[in-house]
């Protein structure tokens, strides 16, 4: 359940960025096509990173654990470079206003129905 809320948070905190980067340009029809493409592609991959680590929460013995055990070490790795490259790519002055509207406005969707996901599966799983 936390792990959902967590990233319905942070989905948000990113799509609002994105939104907030296509109110500052000339958005054209293909930047809002790019955003589906990228919200396209972040769901396929955390559909499968959902249940993956939806799995490894629910074998595990107790039945309340520390949010810290629900990833792996490979799992935290990559969301400290993807938070990395995210802080970076927005403070670089080269990155262009589109490319930040278009990608988090695909990107903070695709995080928050990962998190819709996880939120149904805990939901679920009450009755087990």
């Amino acid at each position: 359940m936390v792990n959902g809320i967590l990233w319905m948070a942070i989905g948000t905190k990113i799509g609002l960025i994105g939104v907030g980067s296509y109110r500052q340009i000339d958005a054209v029809w293909w930047h809002f096509l790019l955003s589906a493409i990228v919200f396209a592609g972040f769901y396929l991959m955390f559909t499968s990173i959902v249940r993956k680590y939806s799995e490894r929460i629910e074998s595990m013995p107790e039945p309340r654990t520390s949010i810290f055990k629900t990833f792996s070490l490979k799992g935290y790795i990559i969301i400290a470079f993807m938070i990395t490259l995210g802080i970076t790519l927005k403070r670089i002055p080269q990155v262009p206003r589109t490319f930040i509207a278009w990608f988090y406005c695909g990107l903070g969707p695709g995080l928050f129905s990962a998190g819709v996901r996880f939120v149904i599966r805990w939901i679920q799983n009450l009755g087990r």
